[in-house]
């Protein structure tokens, strides 16, 4: 009996100023009038002062993740829900196949591995490279007296993201399998940042992605009636490398992730939320996949890279 094709797509992780004053000038008078002297003085000093001082008074941000109390963990492995669905290999949208259906079968496991120094190429800055895994199993079911035989199918995976501490903004980095840099510019996404007047750069891209799949052995559904519906399970993984570069003086990098996972197929969503951009770890996201307190872990790049 022939099996269907299984592909992964991947869903699928955050600076300072002074103010100046002066002295007024002091001149001769009659002794006579030394109340009216006194007045004309302090006058003169507050119209000196008025003009020197023009600059708006700066208003000092707290970080983000300050305010927010967010805490930080140490843990390196994580266990969330995720989604799986049949799809189109050429539309890359969803697709019913007649007799087939798939679900997860388990949660999947996230995985945090190394965290290695990189090449930079840029004057003042730092790069490294972070690799993680994701795995998790799908149950295939078939009606073996009606279905079609070529169907493909594949994991929606929540993924390790990343954030600026200062800002919370979530970088617009999605990983995908497909996506490579063009060698025009060797990082796909760079987002230019900026907390209290101190202007920063973030640049970044998905240096190798690649899934693999095991399949199991056909079994009978005991419970149908007749011996028509079997199915099988496959264990899907993806390993990823992300490559950063970031100033030399930076200690904003957090690693996130989503504890709620993906719990629908859905793969509209799935590309509105890999092409959402400037949104705070917070911030409700139109697809469903949105942070919350409590349901989040996050990691300090910093604290991870000793």
């Amino acid at each position: 009996m022939k099996k269907g094709k299984v592909s992964s797509v991947v869903l699928s992780v955050m600076l300072v100023l002074s103010l100046t004053a002066c002295a007024g000038k002091v001149e001769d008078v009659p002794a006579t009038a030394p109340e009216a002297t006194e007045a004309a003085d302090t006058t003169a000093n507050v119209e000196e002062s008025a003009e020197e001082v023009s600059e708006e008074p700066v208003v000092v941000q707290n970080a983000y993740f300050e305010e927010n109390n967010i805490k930080f963990t140490d843990k390196k492995e994580f266990t969330v829900p995720f989604a799986a669905g049949t799809y189109d290999p050429d539309k890359l949208e969803y697709k019913e196949y007649k007799g087939i259906s798939v679900e997860p079968s388990s949660d999947a496991t996230i995985t945090l591995g190394e965290i290695k120094p990189a090449k930079c190429d840029k004057d003042g800055y730092k790069a490294y490279t972070i690799d993680y895994t994701i795995k998790g199993d799908i149950r295939v079911t078939v009606d073996t007296f009606d279905y079609d035989e070529n169907y493909y199918y594949e994991p929606q995976f929540p993924h390790i993201d990343m954030a600026d501490y200062y800002t919370g903004n979530l970088l617009t980095y999605y990983p995908s399998l497909e996506r490579k840099p063009d060698g025009k510019n060797k990082y796909d996404y760079i987002d230019k940042l900026s907390f209290n007047n101190k202007g920063y750069e973030l640049a970044y891209f998905n240096l190798e992605s690649y899934g693999d799949s095991v399949e199991g052995d056909w079994r009978i559904d005991e419970s149908a009636e007749d011996s028509r519906m079997q199915w099988y399970d496959v264990t899907v993984s993806e390993n990823h490398t992300i490559e950063i570069r970031m100033p030399e003086d930076y200690d904003g990098l957090v690693l996130a992730v989503n504890l709620n996972g993906v719990t629908k197929y859905d793969t509209s969503a799935f590309f509105e939320y890999m092409g959402s951009k400037d949104r705070l770890v917070f911030d409700e996201d139109p697809t469903g996949y949105t942070y919350k307190p409590g349901a989040s872990e996050f990691l300090r790049f910093n604290d991870l890279n000793q």
